[in-house]
């Protein structure tokens, strides 16, 4: 994407730059420099202008009236990924998934905290002050000590050390002790990223009990999604039958966000299908997809209702109505010019529609928008248009385009899923 272009979209997530002295753009040596100064932690919000959570923690939590006090305890600083210019630090910080918090002490430069995925404004709030706390706390008691060697596990990404280091926290801690919920959703995500989706699930049943609202419908969540994922057939349909009913209650729940509510519907549409129901799929993909127009209706800001576009895509997808879901991403397309995020998710439900042609015209815009690593899920996405349309001589050098360009990239920046199906396309056409 040219950088001026890319400017722009982050200038509309995050408002003009230098609105406060303690919070930064993709500026992490002069966010250090400021987080030295004042001795407090960064606060590190990484995250991309493709990422649909991205764009809703953006649009809506981050402009949280909550967080206004949040730089007395923290400097901030967003980092979006698809910039060449941060290239350093995705390298020197790899995430797992985006959105990715993470609280730096700004000495040793090592992640203290790590939060993945969305947040409501109150945990983005609590992991602040916890980040301030970790740069002066001293662990006493077993549960603490298992506790704070869990977070620097889960920061250096050993997820599975993670998961056993946060279940050894709560077997050592009783009911009254304060970090015991947070330790309880830690250790179920650190299970997802473990690839472990048994003890995932597991470990979501067992959390659920301990949890709030929200956190217990991202725990349902997760754990259900890896239960749809687990390989023996019968220990998937015991996971999913376990969970399926704490998925569901939660949806009945009040004071969740948009985008945890949004991931149940998605978890038991998931759940269905792996279970080959294909009629309950659908059923429960319409109360989605009814959900989905109904939040974007309420969104205060094109941006913020852009944040929605890719789950009514896909859920529209699902019941076999992807026509439904077309007027608002052309309204999305409309009201963010400069934004290629619209025109890809455009791209994709234009190949759903089997209107191929409007596919490949929707693709150039966005690559004629588009630098950085998503740069090359693009080019997939513009080679199955060539191909639909007959152009297999097209589509072969479009995907050895994106190859080339996916592996050119570090490890850490690498777009590995992309990159997978651009060879496995690749492979399908054969020789040319």
């Amino acid at each position: 994407m040219p950088s001026a272009a890319l400017v722009l979209v982050a200038a509309l997530l995050f408002g003009a730059a230098g609105r406060d002295p303690d919070q930064f753009s993709d500026d992490y040596p002069r966010a250090l420099e400021r987080a030295r100064e004042r001795r407090v932690p960064i606060l590190v919000d990484v995250w991309a202008p493709w990422c649909p959570p991205c764009r809703y923690m953006q649009g809506f939590v981050m402009r949280d009236p909550a967080l206004a006090g949040l730089t007395r305890r923290v400097v901030r600083l967003e980092v979006n990924t698809e910039l060449p210019a941060n290239a350093p630090f995705v390298e020197r910080y790899p995430i797992d998934a985006w959105p990715s918090l993470l609280v730096l002490d700004p000495w040793s430069e090592r992640v203290v905290l790590r939060w993945v995925g969305s947040a409501t404004a109150k945990e983005v709030d609590r992991l602040s002050r916890d980040g301030a706390r970790a740069l002066l706390r001293a662990e006493t008691g077993r549960a603490d000590a298992a506790y704070g060697r869990a977070e620097g596990l889960y920061a250096e990404r050993r997820h599975a050390e993670a998961a056993a280091a946060y279940g050894e926290a709560l077997s050592a801690s009783g009911d009254s002790w304060p970090r015991r919920r947070l330790a309880a959703e830690k250790r179920v995500q650190a299970l997802s990223f473990a690839r472990d989706p048994a003890a995932c699930a597991q470990g979501a049943l067992e959390a659920a009990g301990m949890l709030g609202p929200s956190p217990r419908a991202r725990v349902a969540a997760t754990g259900l999604s890896c239960a749809a994922t687990v390989a023996d057939e019968a220990l998937r349909r015991e996971a999913i039958d376990a969970l399926e009913p704490l998925a569901r209650a939660s949806l009945l729940g009040s004071g969740l966000t948009p985008d945890d509510r949004s991931g149940l519907y998605e978890a038991l549409v998931e759940a269905r299908d792996a279970l080959g129901d294909g009629a309950g799929a659908r059923a429960m993909a319409l109360r989605w997809l009814a959900f989905l127009e109904k939040a974007a209706s309420r969104a205060p800001t094109p941006l913020a209702r852009s944040a929605f576009d890719s789950a009514r895509s896909e859920a529209a997808t699902r019941v076999g109505e992807p026509s439904r879901a077309l007027p608002a991403l052309l309204a999305s397309a409309k009201d963010l010019p400069d934004d290629f995020a619209p025109q890809s998710s455009l791209a994709v439900l234009y190949l759903a529609l089997s209107r191929p042609k409007d596919a490949l015209d929707a693709c150039e815009r966005a690559l004629s928008l588009l630098g950085g690593p998503r740069r090359v899920r693009v080019l997939v996405i513009r080679a199955q248009a060539e191909e639909a349309l007959g152009e297999r001589k097209d589509a072969r050098e479009t995907l050895e385009e994106a190859v080339r360009l996916g592996e050119a990239y570090p490890e850490a920046l690498r777009p590995h899923a992309p990159l997978r199906e651009a060879k496995r396309l690749l492979a399908s056409l054969g020789e040319g």
